[in-house]
């Protein structure tokens, strides 16, 4: 799906393949915690929301996240603000992995999944309203849309 997405970009766009992708993914998680709450005895939900989650992923958040932080930020930004969106990003992957255990004894795996669910959709909120389209721009054109 890296390669859709890579080969795809530039015709389609980066918005539509995210909010396309982040789509999936939010129907993928709520399959999963519908799965752990309801369905366990429907094994092939749990394996087909997981390759939905990890295809839609890698059609969008994958690829795109690092292609859109390398071009968002002003040039005289752009070292500092890789640097720092790099470290949330990889902060951000951390807490989920350490956090999964501890939430999943507390709350159960249906109530976890269903939370992220809510948090992706979240994000397709803000990939609607505050993503910038860069498809087509220099990274001039790009840098006088963002500002």
């Amino acid at each position: 799906m890296t390669g859709v997405a890579v080969v795809a970009v530039d015709r389609l766009g980066r918005r539509p393949l995210l909010l396309g992708g982040v789509s999936g993914m939010v129907i993928s998680l709520f399959l999963l915690g519908s799965y752990y709450l309801f369905l366990d005895d429907l094994a092939a939900i749990a394996v087909a929301a997981l390759l939905l989650y990890v295809g839609c992923y890698q059609l969008s958040f994958g690829p795109i996240g690092w292609l859109m932080i390398s071009e968002v930020f002003p040039l005289r930004l752009r070292g500092r603000g890789l640097s720092v969106a790099v470290l949330v990003n990889f902060g951000a992957n951390a807490l989920v992995t350490f956090a999964f255990s501890p939430l999943k004894a507390w709350l159960g795996a249906g109530i976890v999944f269903y939370v992220f669910g809510v948090t992706a959709i979240l994000s397709l909120f803000f990939i609607f309203f505050i993503v910038p389209e860069t498809k087509g721009l220099t990274l001039e054109e790009i840098e006088a849309k963002c500002l």
